[in-house]
């Protein structure tokens, strides 16, 4: 059992080592720069330790009710704490101060036991460590207005949906008398008023943090008053955690009508919603916003499916958002200078910058869902999942919807290779081979899952 505690949760303990570490660092006023050093490091062994762990089928009930580490807990802690170490080598050259690798690796530490939960007290905890430092993160060495104020809607609604859950927790302990997740499975599934009241309201609450319509309000703030950075670490690990932590719940739920026809509704929503407010938009961190929230709802449409099929799509596609997610940061920072965010900026990028233009064109073309990139394939995993649960429909009504992003997507695609030319800035950054580093790793990845679309299908069986 002591042998399991330490190695079933040694990536958790990396983290946390790698905080006290930082901790130090920035106590004795050390070398900076140090600090991104440690995080990448710490942060590769973890991804070394579930690779060897699901290598070995290593499966493992830690805490009975509360902490169980299976086949599904290592693949997403491997895909979280991947895209962190993808997103932390970007951030190299950005961030120098220890207080952001900290807040960083609390907040992956936050998300690795979410995946970890068997019970809703540890994966609440997980929620709030998630959460909580990104918050940090995003007022953390900007003292700007516009950042304080993004960062203070999101400190708000992210409370609300906290009480929200809370409220939904109580429920599903006054009807099963345990915080057990199998627990709470069972009694929805056996049915009953409270149970589908606790079952929405905890849906709203996480809704609510992933951002989909209309409990979005945070996002478009949030999203474009900070660094291009933490906007990438907000759309990509944050949200991904939020909804595989609801795949850490419902894996095996088959759900209501009544609950069905609701996340079917709000799914729609915030699908057209994201893709056509989307259009309109001059700023590419609000373009992600928006964009954001389209993909919160097809991540969401997965939850009605009843053919078992919910828990590959969604690692898929979270994989594959993430990544894409991070990329399109990534180049948009080398092809703009500074904290410049305005789309024209990209105008003739492919004569300046041409392999972060082509790049960046592959990553918004994956988001638009274009053949045969992996966003294709992970929105084909979901509407597959859904036409086979008996939901036609919406399927086709989600697939249309899926259509209206291909028009700011191709503009991006179009601004990036036009004959007008934005006159580049002398010289790059220093750290720019630093940037060039991370997007590499992240794109080599990135194509990976476009040659191995099957990889979680086989992983999981």
């Amino acid at each position: 059992m002591a042998t399991d505690l330490i190695y079933g949760l040694l990536p958790e303990h990396l983290l946390l080592a790698l905080i006290l570490v930082l901790m130090l660092v920035e106590i004795f006023q050390g070398d900076k720069k140090l600090g991104g050093v440690i995080f990448t490091l710490f942060a590769a062994a973890g991804c070394v330790v579930l690779a060897m762990q699901l290598s070995q089928g290593y499966t493992v009930d830690l805490v009975p009710k509360e902490i169980n580490i299976d086949r599904f807990a290592l693949i997403a802690r491997l895909v979280i704490l991947g895209c962190g170490l993808i997103l932390g080598i970007c951030s190299l050259a950005t961030s120098s101060s220890c207080k952001f690798w900290m807040l960083l690796a609390s907040s992956l530490l936050g998300a690795l036991i979410i995946m970890d939960s068997a019970g809703f007290i540890s994966l609440f905890i997980g929620i709030e460590m998630l959460s909580l430092p990104a918050f940090a993160m995003m007022v953390t060495g900007d003292g700007a207005s516009s950042s304080s104020e993004g960062a203070f809607k999101y400190l708000v609604l992210s409370s609300v949906a906290t009480a929200l859950i809370l409220f939904g927790l109580s429920l599903v302990y006054g009807v099963t008398g345990s915080l057990s997740i199998n627990a709470f499975v069972v009694t929805v599934t056996a049915g009953g008023p409270q149970s589908l009241a606790a079952s929405i309201i905890i849906l709203s609450g996480f809704f609510l943090k992933a951002a989909v319509f209309p409990f979005h309000g945070w996002a478009p703030d949030a999203y474009s008053s900070v660094r291009i950075h933490i906007t990438a670490f907000l759309a990509s690990v944050i949200k991904g955690a939020v909804v595989l932590a609801l795949v850490r719940i419902l894996s095996t739920l088959a759900l209501s009508a009544e609950v069905v026809t609701a996340v079917t509704v709000l799914s729609l929503a915030s699908i057209f919603y994201g893709n056509t407010t989307a259009i309109k938009q001059t700023s590419f961190k609000k373009l992600l916003a928006y964009s954001s929230i389209a993909h919160a709802g097809y991540m969401m449409f997965a939850l009605i499916d009843s053919t078992g099929g919910r828990t590959e799509a969604l690692l898929y596609y979270v994989s594959v958002y993430a990544l894409t997610t991070i990329i399109a940061c990534a180049c948009f920072s080398l092809i703009v200078s500074g904290d410049k965010d305005d789309l024209s900026q990209l105008d003739g990028a492919f004569l300046t910058h041409p392999v972060a233009s082509v790049l960046l064109a592959l990553a918004v073309l994956s988001m638009a869902g274009i053949p045969p990139l992996p966003g294709f394939l992970a929105k084909f995993l979901i509407f597959k999942s859904v036409i086979a649960s008996g939901h036609f429909i919406p399927a086709v009504l989600a697939f249309a919807g899926s259509y209206i992003g291909v028009i700011f997507y191709l503009g991006i695609v179009y601004r990036l290779f036009s004959t007008v030319s934005i006159p580049a800035e002398a010289g790059e950054s220093s750290g720019s081979s630093l940037v060039w580093s991370g997007v590499v790793l992240g794109s080599a990845i990135f194509f990976i899952f476009m040659l191995l679309p099957g990889v979680f299908h086989t992983l999981l069986i």
